[in-house]
């Protein structure tokens, strides 16, 4: 089944990921792909995903519940003072991967299932002009006031990241909200942003720095998405 929007002009996007190794693609899929997804990744039980002093952390929604007042105080304390040291994130995730192994049929996983094969992987090749990509990696992540993403480039040795991507699920957004794809250079200037109108699809080269702005308290939704790397196996 064909998902991606066919007005898109791919020579054109090619020429414009050329220049700057990344791109920001509004409307990407048929507007009832982008609306089936929307509702899918929106009825998701998140799990929230960060890092503590020994590495990285995830709390299932079961567990989340769970916790009072006091225990939430404190979870999001210790996940600050991380980050006053070191990389850190704290936002809300699910596994697409793992459905898409156990052979789920899910609307999800089959899309996962879709991802990973031609249909979608010879479209962004055409685009990036990274013809080695052969392989994805999906999750479903969604930012809520206090969610951030600090300062990384996506770079994992023991993987072969050619492309990360998100492709933006949320129907309603302000800037002044946080969430903001963020691009900088050496001298720790912003050099780009890519807002997550929905519907679009940003993907760029890997490693480039980034990061996503942090969610404030007084922000009034979540940020949805499905995020990953496309990879050379």
């Amino acid at each position: 089944m064909d998902y991606i929007n066919p007005a898109l002009d791919l020579a054109q996007l090619h020429a414009q990921f050329g220049r700057d190794r990344r791109l920001l693609i509004r409307d990407f899929f048929k507007p009832d792909v982008a609306d089936a997804l929307a509702r899918a990744v929106e009825a998701i039980d998140w799990s929230l995903c960060y890092r503590d002093t020994q590495g990285d952390r995830r709390l299932t929604g079961a567990q989340l519940r769970e916790l009072d007042a006091g225990q939430r105080a404190y979870l999001v304390d210790n996940i600050i003072e991380v980050a006053r040291r070191q990389f850190q994130f704290s936002f809300f995730t699910e596994s697409l991967a793992d459905a898409m192994h156990r052979g789920d049929t899910g609307l999800l996983a089959r899309f996962i299932r879709w991802m990973a094969d031609e249909a979608f992987l010879s479209v962004m090749r055409r685009i990036t002009g990274i013809q080695e990509i052969n392989r994805v990696y999906a999750q479903a992540t969604m930012y809520a006031p206090g969610s951030f993403l600090l300062a990384h480039d996506d770079h994992v040795q023991a993987e072969n990241r050619r492309l990360a991507y998100v492709i933006n699920l949320t129907r309603q957004w302000r800037p002044d909200w946080g969430g903001l794809l963020h691009f900088s250079g050496r001298d720790g200037s912003v050099s780009e942003s890519f807002f997550p109108h929905f519907n679009s699809m940003s993907v760029f080269e890997v490693p480039q720095t980034h990061f996503v702005s942090y969610v404030p308290p007084f922000a009034q939704g979540q940020r949805n998405a499905i995020t990953g790397w496309l990879i050379a196996a």
